[in-house]
């Protein structure tokens, strides 16, 4: 417990020392102030301000070129691409992409379609976590790949297979694409 609040105080004195530093150096205005800050404590600028090249790799990835066969598009996912965008709320920021299409076929035909349009385009398989019982859940299948602008793990869920033949609505497959700007990884 010692331990702990003696850490705490020395990052306390860190930041305070930090901006004493800042005024003594005529670093006065309060925006560079909180850029420095903001590096590692808060979250006041938009780190999402240089994302575009990003946004638009992941908007035209082949998982995003169409309805793969076995699959029709849904309303409001009817143009390709993914609509990529960046998050910047909560301190993680990410860019991610989402689509979603409707199920027309059998959802393993599906799933061999989009392995091998991985495959194809140079994706790594990863393990994935298991879906459970909840469609919304991560993939049944993910992979992974370095672009030019950022580490990128696309997911592929289908829902559950029970819940799909009881409810049509659910027939869907969701693709999603991720990229944390930090390079931190993202789990499937």
């Amino acid at each position: 417990m010692w331990v702990q609040r003696n850490r705490e105080r020395q990052k306390v004195m860190a930041v305070l020392s930090a901006v004493a530093l800042l005024l003594a150096l005529g670093v006065t205005t309060k925006e560079r102030i909180l850029r420095y800050l903001d590096t590692g404590f808060l979250n006041t600028f938009d780190d999402c301000a240089a994302t575009g090249p990003l946004e638009r790799e992941i908007d035209a990835l082949p998982f995003f070129a169409g309805p793969p066969p076995g699959t029709a598009p849904v309303k409001g996912f009817e143009t390709p691409g993914a609509s990529a965008g960046c998050l910047d709320d909560s301190g993680d920021e990410l860019v991610t992409g989402h689509t979603v299409f409707r199920l027309t076929g059998d959802r393993q035909d599906v799933a061999d379609r989009l392995r091998a349009v991985a495959e194809r385009d140079g994706w790594t398989r990863r393990p994935v976590v298991s879906a459970g019982d909840d469609p919304h859940d991560p993939a049944d299948l993910c992979f992974e790949k370095r672009l030019k602008n950022g580490d990128v793990v696309v997911t592929v869920g289908f829902a559950p297979v029970n819940s799909a033949r009881a409810d049509p609505v659910r027939k869907q497959v969701e693709v999603d694409a991720y990229s944390m700007l930090d390079g931190t990884p993202t789990a499937c």
